[in-house]
């Protein structure tokens, strides 16, 4: 059996699944979202019995049901509505393997559904099947181009195993646009490596890097009582308390609330001043959405304002407002940035990173950064040749300067990425650091003016990963079959440049979109495109000191706090690791209550108590640790 089988047979907690697909909308600028425990919606019946039935009897040791009565039930489920019981009846599948093969036929068809976690989960249960599979998707990729890139993407996970598919795969690259080949051309090496572009793994490590000074935790020293903005208060994903659980009880930690009503997205939470702000998609009148930028009470978590910011998008906003003194800023998934009163959500001033700066992103999801805030400065990217990056008045909303970035490479795409910017000294001067489509680049921060670029890590789909800085190093990953660097960065007069320490391929490392952390002289993180498997690696090096099967299943985002990660994984599971380059040791799993689609929200600390958002529901735990 291939690694890549092994990964999508993993036991699910089922039984813990809720089947809902997300709680009460509110919308406007008054209202409260509904407190208390959220309640998982009742568990679906098929063929007669609840589908938590159904995926016990799928992952379970033992079983009372033949597999072919197993199967059918959930394909079932598969082909019903609710997209939640469509991914927890997928994931059961893909633990059957080739035995679920008369599933085929309705996991295909979901390769086009408006959800991409639904797409994900049947992509997954599709590998899982293996050779048996590769007929339907041979054919599949010939004669369905609405799907044809994501079938491709489906057979590259399978490696070698999908060699038969080459000849359609070359066959259909001569119809697509030069961005598909160039993404068809990276999954025919990924499936055949000798005969398609070469050695794609580690080149040359250097060793002895000196990498400058750094706190306990790495970069990060700035402290904060606070959750002010994403990744934190040093956007570092460092959480600088202590007195933390150091082991979780087996059910975990305690619920102390939750709430519904957040509305759909995926941003996480900020929290500053005694409120919790973040984004989501709410009707409005005439049966639409819109995006909001919401605050609730941090006490009794009622909603205090939403204030509409623009048009909804399918999976909702991904930006987490950045707080700062009495203002807020935020930015949809059209480019609609805003400044607010944090107190009121009055708007101050607004652009659109499209209409004002000539702002594209590098691929269809939108925009998704969250804002930096730097002195007297807003920091963001709006991906226009001219104004990759843009310095505004923080109070006005005045252009200060717009950042031209000349062609970097010809790996990618262009325009904005996913990634937010991070701000640094390096080589004694202040700059941004940031992923866009084409790599990474460094900008004046005084002035704008381009520094330095990197164009080797990018990909063509979605660069997602913030980059981290140490001293004069700069760390960056991607997925989609490209990998990670460590950059040293170089000053010449008033030149710099980059210059590769080591490249790690994508069997080695690459971060699809839960990020990395920097703690003393380790990276950890999830590996994998749409999977999160623990790993820890020498900064220094790129040395893999360890690297683990996921726990559970999808991609994981990752927090530090108190000598401990925390991975939250997409279908809702967290886990409590230590932070040690010595072993991978779990001291804590447990799944929380779930909202509807993929659970890509980041996790915050905030005063010993973790904030978990997925979709429409906010829970929040106590972690401190009593004596």
């Amino acid at each position: 059996m291939t690694h890549s089988k092994m990964r999508l047979l993993l036991l699910l907690s089922a039984l813990a699944i809720g089947f809902g697909v997300g709680g009460r909308f509110l919308a406007g600028r008054t209202g409260a979202p509904a407190d208390g425990q959220a309640q998982a919606a009742p568990d679906p019946l098929f063929w007669g019995k609840p589908l938590s039935y159904w995926v016990s009897q799928a992952t379970g040791t033992e079983r009372s049901e033949n597999v072919d009565r197993i199967v059918a039930a959930l394909s079932e489920a598969v082909r019903g509505e609710d997209y939640s019981t469509k991914v927890a009846a997928a994931d059961a599948l893909s633990a059957l393997g080739p035995g679920a093969l008369p599933a085929l036929p309705g996991l295909l068809a979901q390769l086009d559904h408006v959800q991409p976690w639904v797409r994900e989960a049947a992509a997954g249960a599709l590998a899982a099947l293996g050779k048996t599979a590769l007929p339907a998707l041979i054919d599949t990729l010939k004669n369905n181009a609405a799907v044809r890139v994501r079938v491709a993407f489906l057979l590259g996970t399978m490696g070698a195993e999908a060699r038969e598919a080459v000849p359609a795969l070359v066959e259909v690259m001569e119809q697509e646009t030069p961005v598909n080949r160039a993404r068809l051309a990276g999954i025919l090496n990924q499936i055949d490596p000798e005969r398609f572009a070469g050695e794609t793994s580690r080149h040359a490590v250097s060793e002895g890097v000196k990498l400058g000074p750094g706190s306990e935790t790495g970069l990060g020293t700035v402290a904060s009582a606070d959750w002010p903005q994403f990744h934190g208060p040093g956007r570092d994903s460092i959480c600088h308390e202590r007195g933390l659980l150091s082991r979780w009880p087996e059910s975990g930690p305690k619920l102390l609330w939750s709430i519904k009503g957040l509305g759909r997205g995926l941003a996480s939470v900020s929290i500053a001043g005694g409120r919790i702000f973040t984004m989501g998609d709410r009707p409005v009148e005439g049966g639409k959405e819109a995006q909001f930028v919401i605050a609730c009470d941090l006490e009794n978590h009622r909603q205090l304002w939403a204030t509409r910011v623009g048009p909804a998008f399918e999976t909702g906003p991904r930006c987490t407002p950045t707080v700062d003194g009495d203002l807020l800023y935020a930015l949809g998934t059209e480019g609609d940035l805003v400044c607010l009163r944090a107190a009121t959500g009055e708007v101050r001033w607004q652009k659109n990173l499209a209409a004002d700066f000539g702002g594209r992103m590098m691929s269809g999801w939108k925009y998704s950064e969250s804002p930096l805030v730097d002195g007297d400065r807003l920091i963001c990217t709006p991906g226009a040749a001219d104004a990759m990056l843009v310095a505004l008045d923080k109070r006005t909303g005045s252009t200060v300067w717009k950042a031209a970035v000349p062609k970097l490479g010809d790996k990618g795409a262009d325009g904005a990425a996913y990634s937010s910017v991070v701000v640094a000294e390096i080589g004694g001067v202040r700059q941004y650091v940031q992923l866009i489509g084409r790599g990474v680049v460094g900008v004046d921060a005084r002035t704008g003016r381009f520094l330095w670029g990197y164009n080797r890590v990018a990909n063509n789909v979605a660069n997602i990963t913030a980059p981290v800085v140490r001293g004069n190093y700069v760390f960056v990953t991607t997925a989609y079959n490209t990998g990670s660097a460590l950059l040293e960065i170089k000053r010449e007069g008033d030149s710099f440049r980059a210059e590769e320490v080591y490249f790690l391929g994508p069997r080695d490392f690459a971060n699809h979109h839960g990020g990395v952390v920097l703690v003393g002289e380790h990276l950890y993180g999830g590996h994998g495109t749409n999977l999160g498997d623990p790993v820890c690696l020498a900064l220094a090096t790129g040395e893999v000191c360890w690297k683990s099967r996921s726990p559970a299943r999808g991609s994981a985002c990752v927090l530090y706090a108190d000598g401990h990660l925390l991975f939250r994984y997409d279908r809702g599971d967290v886990v409590l690791v230590e932070a040690s380059p010595e072993a991978f040791r779990v001291k804590g799993h447990f799944r929380p209550p779930t909202g509807a689609g993929p659970a890509w929200a980041h996790p915050v600390i905030h005063r010993g108590k973790l904030y978990l958002r997925h979709d429409d529901l906010l829970c929040c735990y106590d972690i401190r640790a009593y004596d």
